[in-house]
């Protein structure tokens, strides 16, 4: 994000760019909503009936949508890098592993969540795949030695309890708590509930080992590797559909025109709108508030499922969820309350970058998260 610098939890502009908070706070409530309706969409993409389970095709389906989703996102960087002249900077930049690496896990990781939301609840699939900041964490932890606090280790305990009771491994209920297989779970309208949770959870492993990718190289202009990213993107997403057709072959598939009208607005939506939006909020709020409100997906993706859908909720859901959205945006709200340091020990010259200092590169992860 240009001439936007988070020092000691706060943000400032480097070149003199004042913060429209407003204009932030609404920007990532209309991308995250997007992103929240993203499984809403998908089923009315994929399903014969908006209400049933019969798919236009294979399940394999559900990943195909999410490669029109990235080279729409694509699109919109590629427009960007044209608009501002940087052409020759994108020819200058060194292609590193890390940035192939960041972009090609969140292209697979999305496919896999998009094809979870078929599978299982849209509250499963949402909460397994925001488990990737605990495993981003701890890949961090163990390769960059970057410390955890004990408040910090706390919040991660919360999200890991959550992650058991949201994938079914674990359960309570009057007789107690109960210990399950999480392949084994099936439900109502949900016979491959069980692996809808494990490709749910196999989401947020590769979207926490994507994000932990994309912590490297920061010297990196955010649009040239936004292009990069949705490049690789595109291409992990289309691996996974193409390698799913061999279980889930895609037959004869016939999109009627609701189905269309579904599938491109998933891709407007979520590509070009949402994206544009993230733009437009990682420029005018701090990081830490733009990481906490972002959690309103979540709240989004419950409501669809139990309102539109009517999908049975378990206490063990509502419990997990709640321990993931709290274990998520407990630490940037702590960041938030915490007192400003002061102008000068918050200043350092422009030779000897504080350690405390990380440019706010938030456009060039396809989920904006």
């Amino acid at each position: 994000m240009a001439g936007l610098i988070l020092r000691e939890g706060r943000a400032v502009a480097n070149d003199d760019y004042q913060m429209n908070r407003r204009l932030g706070v609404a920007a990532v409530l209309v991308a995250t909503t997007g992103m929240g309706l993203s499984g809403l969409l998908t089923r009315g993409a994929t399903r014969v009936d908006f209400f049933g389970a019969e798919l236009v095709g294979g399940e394999s389906v559900g990943a195909f949508m999410t490669v029109g989703r990235m080279v729409m996102g694509l699109a919109l960087f590629v427009a960007l890098l044209l608009a501002t002249g940087k052409g020759g900077l994108f020819r200058r930049t060194r292609l590193t592993p890390a940035i192939a690496l960041g972009g090609l896990l969140s292209g697979v990781s999305f496919a896999f969540y998009m094809v979870a939301a078929l599978l299982t609840t849209l509250a499963n699939a949402v909460f397994l795949i925001y488990t990737g900041p605990l495993f981003c964490t701890l890949l961090a932890r163990v390769f960059r030695k970057e410390p955890i606090s004990r408040f910090q280790g706390m919040c991660l305990g919360a999200v890991f309890v959550g992650m058991l009771l949201t994938s079914g491994l674990v359960s309570f209920d009057e007789a107690g708590l109960t210990v399950g297989s999480l392949l084994g779970a099936a439900s109502e309208g949900y016979p491959l509930q069980g692996l809808g949770n494990a490709m749910g959870l196999l989401s947020g492993v590769l979207y926490g080992v994507s994000l932990f990718c994309n912590g490297y190289r920061k010297d990196c202009d955010s649009t040239v590797r936004g292009v990069w990213n949705f490049l690789f993107a595109s291409a992990g997403s289309l691996a996974v559909a193409v390698a799913m057709t061999g279980a889930w072959p895609l037959g004869e598939v016939t999109l009627a025109p609701v189905n269309w009208a579904f599938a491109v607005a998933l891709w407007v939506i979520c590509g070009p709108v949402g994206m544009g939006c993230l733009l437009v909020a990682g420029r005018n709020l701090p990081a830490v508030e733009y990481a906490t409100i972002s959690y309103w997906e979540c709240v989004v993706s419950l409501a669809a499922s139990a309102l539109v859908f009517a999908e049975p909720l378990s206490a063990a859901t509502l419990v997990g969820g709640a321990l993931i959205i709290a274990g998520g945006a407990l630490p940037a709200l702590s960041v938030l309350r915490a007192p400003a340091a002061q102008p000068d020990a918050a200043v350092a010259p422009a030779s000897t970058p504080a350690p405390a200092e990380a440019e706010l590169d938030l456009d060039f992860d396809p989920r904006g998260a």
